[in-house]
């Protein structure tokens, strides 16, 4: 009888302990959250948090959010806590004081299904291989000296565009499609740099057309993956996202592979180039392979050439041709920069990259096309690795971070005319898009700001002169200036203008 008695105390026991640790518990754990203060934001719904507040241009929508809620504001993106921010300091507070803190990024379908599982540089998380990664492209790779060393692929380039929009518009005759020549322009560079050549519809097996796996490649990047936000319905693939991108980075990664095997066809036993061959980036890369292939692979090379395509094409087109879109609106700014450009070089001789240090009004529009129009609005988002308090506020481990640089450049508190395109806010100003100034940060900073930058600015500042130095341009009727949101923020609907020949030169061939 006792034994009996004794068994049942110990359930009743055991059963009181259970009850403690799945009821008390929780609800201890429920208490001390309250205690911990997060930042203010809207109230989320069951399952899809506050999604349905992010609407069709979620840059936009969270900025009207952040005037309710403050700069630094909370959601639920589905199952994802999320902290937005809004102003130049949360900004340094998070990107440059708690940068380590928040310097890996989350997993995501893009990373998993295209980048070779998280392989590339943009969406890797932070860890060993990253940072040997991100070494290989600021020491290697991404250098002022390399990108000075395709000064003559950009100048010919550049000159090749100007060429083809003379032969579109019918010797000025009729409008056209500024992007198409932009994007083009963007990719052909792209691929020279890191492949010393051009790719046209015939250099893909199967019968895939390159520009249209360019495209789409584009496009799947900039896709809103629900499976992102609510993991658990990602096998229902409601998007079919999962669908497009598998297909697609098969396509990819027989044209990465291509472009491999043509330069280890190049390449003699030593590892030396040819007579006459340049080292470009994939060179570059397989002589590191060669000396570390544990941390370099071929599915390395495809992920980084992957980063470059994707990275280096579409953000260049698109602010060229938003750019353009702000010039042709403000004809008197047009007029300033040519001005500037017949000062410096005169109206006999085309615009050479290393002109472009006298134009510093052009510049000046370069600054402020970023700040209007970044590229990336949100940036890529950040995730945290660890608990912390920034800004008064807890933010607990693995939140998301969205950092919204298109509401920063539209501060009122921080530019005058905060909605103006005005460039000449930047004469004789230090403000720069490297990284330095939180006010003006289309490139990111800290640890997860863009190695690229040098080589973006070239690309744009100089097909920027070149279209405005060579051509006059002229629309039909008010200029459109609707955005259409993926992770890039293009126009919605394509920039027609017709240009018309002004240089004393002969006209392009």
């Amino acid at each position: 009888m006792e034994s009996l008695t004794c068994s049942l105390n110990e359930a009743i026991t055991f059963g009181l302990g259970i009850f403690f640790f799945f009821y008390c518990f929780p609800y201890k754990l429920r208490r001390d959250a309250r205690k911990m203060k997060l930042p203010p934001g809207p109230r989320p719904w069951p399952i899809i948090g506050s999604l349905h507040l992010l609407g069709n241009l979620p840059h936009q929508s969270l900025t009207i959010l952040a005037k309710k809620y403050g700069s630094i504001m909370f959601l639920r993106l589905g199952s994802v806590p999320t902290v937005v921010v809004s102003s130049p300091a949360m900004a340094k507070e998070f990107l440059k004081t708690h940068d380590l803190v928040f310097a890996t990024r989350p997993n995501c379908a893009l990373g998993k299904y295209m980048c070779y599982d998280h392989k590339d540089v943009a969406l890797a998380p932070y860890g060993a291989y990253w940072r040997q990664s991100r070494k290989l492209l600021t020491v290697e790779l991404l250098t002022v000296k390399r990108n000075d060393s395709f000064n003559f692929v950009r100048e010919e380039e550049v000159s090749a565009m100007v060429a083809s929009i003379w032969k579109e518009s019918g010797h000025g005759v009729q409008c056209v499609d500024v992007k198409k020549p932009l994007t083009s322009l963007a990719q052909n560079i792209t691929c020279r740099m890191f492949a010393s050549r051009t790719y046209s519809d015939n250099d893909l097996d199967g019968g895939h057309c390159f520009i249209k796996m360019v495209e789409e490649m584009l496009a799947v990047v900039g896709e809103f993956s629900i499976g992102d936000f609510i993991p658990s319905l990602e096998w229902l693939d409601l998007q079919r996202i999962r669908r497009r991108m598998q297909p697609l980075h098969k396509i990819f990664d027989g044209f990465a592979e291509k472009v491999i095997d043509e330069h280890m066809d190049r390449r003699l036993d030593d590892g030396k180039l040819n007579d006459g061959c340049v080292k470009d980036m994939v060179d570059v890369l397989l002589g590191m392979a060669e000396m570390d292939s544990q941390t370099i692979s071929r599915n390395h090379i495809k992920a980084i050439i992957l980063d470059m395509l994707t990275g280096g094409v579409e953000t260049s087109a698109i602010l060229l041709e938003w750019s353009m879109s702000e010039l042709v609106r403000n004809p008197a700014t047009l007029a300033r920069a040519q001005e500037e450009m017949e000062s410096a070089v005169g109206r006999n001789l085309r615009i050479k990259e290393s002109d472009i240090t006298k134009l510093d009004y052009l510049r000046c529009v370069v600054k402020e096309t970023f700040r209007l129009h970044p590229p990336l609005p949100l940036l890529l988002p950040h995730e945290s690795m660890e608990d912390c308090s920034v800004g008064g506020y807890f933010i607990p481990r693995k939140t998301r971070l969205i950092v919204n640089v298109w509401a920063m450049g539209r501060d009122e508190n921080v530019w005058k005319d905060a909605h103006q395109f005005r460039p000449e806010r930047f004469m004789g100003c230090n403000k720069d898009v490297r990284g330095q100034d939180f006010d003006l940060l289309p490139f990111g900073t800290g640890r997860r700001g863009c190695p690229g930058i040098s080589m973006g600015l070239s690309v744009v500042e100089l097909a920027l002169a070149q279209l405005l130095h060579c051509f006059d341009w002229t629309v039909e009727g008010d200029v459109d200036m609707a955005e259409e949101f993926r992770i890039t923020v293009p126009r919605k609907n394509p920039l027609f203008a017709r240009p018309s020949w002004r240089l004393a030169v002969e006209y392009p061939i």
